[in-house]
């Protein structure tokens, strides 16, 4: 019986052996794709100046216009400098109402439900909206509706109606959104963090119900008047037009509408300062929500590209990244975790990662992620992370430019951002030349774990350990909005 059981053993073994070095035959479609190779990519985008045609109109509006025949659309495209960073502090919420009730209001001569009605009928589309640092306005329609879809969208820029009515229910919406702003853990997590870096700057500005109320539509109207003029214009055209055709359109539409001679308020610094210490912000919920951060960079910094590059090893290469390699993959303590160089602005951005977990958690999160910042300002990367992460970066930016108007609206940020027109040429070749020692600088640079501000947001006495190893701890009692 022990002579069978050896035999059995020897024979299993000898199975398992002559299977581990049998490898499965590879099928034909393996064996083709392991033949293919891809050459260098290269990110082919439309110049200004040729395919692009740029025009200035005497009163200043900067034209962009590029033709593409393939399919029947019309497509336009309208920026404008000016946003909620330049509203009063007593009138925070002003800039995204001049945004709403532009089109909710429509114009003096055509209502906006009725805007809205004819673009459900021709298949279209109409929109405003007011960020924090400009202001766009978009049409969408097919080639044969252009000029009624052209004349449409000069009347909303130039003569917005703001009715009292469309102001109140764009101001209810506010104060129901006000109203629920602390429900959400993420978005108290934002709030706070946001309030932390920027302090009294409008970026970290907390709207109140009370401000919103004040706003009257001769506040929009005086909004509107300030920014919306032609020389702080810039329009672009892409689809199925002639481009002779459609600047004596323009002309049509645009050309009589007078400069302004007002200059433009000048942009609110954000003071580069650090606020490290941990803020925990009190809320009776099971789950720890954490924002740890600090300012960033601006988006004009020439070491942006290295600090992209270092940011997708740490947190924003998704499943790839090492935040989520080692909080979500190893330790299993978070299903989401990211991080993230925020360079959206003309002044400083922020740097964050985010992470959502247990309470009973907290702090072994809060440790992970902060080691893991520390690891990679000390130790930098590896040359295979930098190659992955490179690798990713350029064949996802191809995808920026895969529309004619995609193409337009990039090229016209270029100008607006102030970068020389041919911003793209050999854009590519920016991230392709970035070396693990530019890795390493960028991270020790930009990145200080001893200056980190940690939103957490959640009951403190549920955390394993008390947090007050990563700073100074304060205590936040969420208070419930005054909507009255």
């Amino acid at each position: 019986m022990k002579k069978l059981a050896v035999v059995l053993i020897l024979a299993c073994a000898f199975a398992s052996t002559s299977w581990a070095q049998t490898p499965e035959p590879k099928s034909p479609g393996s064996k083709t794709i392991e033949k293919l190779t891809t050459g260098k990519i290269e990110l082919t985008i439309p110049q200004v100046g040729v395919e692009v045609e740029r025009v200035v109109l005497d009163n200043g509006i900067i034209l962009y216009l590029y033709e593409d025949h393939k399919l029947p659309l019309f497509n336009v495209f309208a920026l404008v400098r000016g946003g909620s960073i330049f509203e009063p502090a007593d009138k925070a919420g002003l800039a995204g109402l001049v945004g709403t009730v532009m089109r909710t209001g429509g114009t003096a001569t055509v209502s906006g439900d009725s805007i809205s009605t004819l673009m459900e009928y021709i298949g279209g589309s109409l929109e405003t909206n007011v960020g924090s640092e400009n202001a766009t306005a978009s049409l969408g329609v097919l080639s044969k509706d252009a000029d009624m879809g052209l004349q449409l969208f000069a009347d909303l820029l130039r003569h917005p109606a703001f009715p009292q009515a469309k102001l109140d229910l764009a101001k209810t919406d506010i104060r129901n959104s006000i109203k629920r702003r602390n429900d959400d853990p993420n978005r108290v997590s934002g709030r706070y963090f946001a309030s932390t870096v920027y302090g009294d700057h409008p970026f970290g500005r907390v709207m109140e119900w009370a401000s919103v109320k004040a706003i009257t539509p001769q506040d929009l109207i005086d909004f509107h008047k300030k920014f919306f003029v032609p020389n702080n214009l810039m329009i672009g055209i892409s689809g199925d037009f002639a481009k002779a055709q459609v600047i004596d359109k323009i002309k049509k539409y645009f050309g009589d509408w007078p400069k302004s001679t007002d200059p433009l308020p000048p942009y609110p610094p954000v003071e580069m300062k650090y606020h490290p210490g941990v803020y925990e912000v009190k809320k009776d919920i099971n789950q720890a929500y954490l924002t740890i951060g600090e300012l960033g960079i601006k988006k004009d910094n020439p070491d942006r590209y290295a600090v992209s590059l270092m940011n997708y090893i740490l947190g924003g290469g998704s499943f790839t990244s090492r935040l989520t390699s080692r909080v979500r993959s190893d330790e299993g303590l978070a299903y989401h975790v990211a991080s993230s160089f925020d360079v959206g602005s003309r002044d400083y951005g922020t740097f964050q990662a985010n992470c959502q977990t247990k309470s009973a958690t907290a702090y072994k999160a809060t440790k992970l992620i902060t080691e893991e910042i520390q690891k990679i300002v000390n130790d930098g990367v590896t040359e295979q992370e930098l190659k992955e992460a490179k690798d990713a970066t350029v064949n996802r930016l191809v995808f920026n430019f895969d529309t004619a108007g995609k193409i337009v609206r990039n090229l016209m940020y270029v100008e607006f951002d102030g970068y020389p027109l041919d911003y793209y040429k050999g854009y590519l070749d920016n991230f392709r030349k970035v070396t693990t020692a530019d890795i390493k600088s960028v991270a020790q640079k930009y990145l200080k774990p001893d200056q980190l501000s940690y939103i957490v947001v959640g009951k403190p006495e549920t955390f394993e350990k008390p947090l007050d190893e990563f700073g100074k701890v304060t205590v936040i009692e969420l208070q419930p909005p005054a909507i009255e």
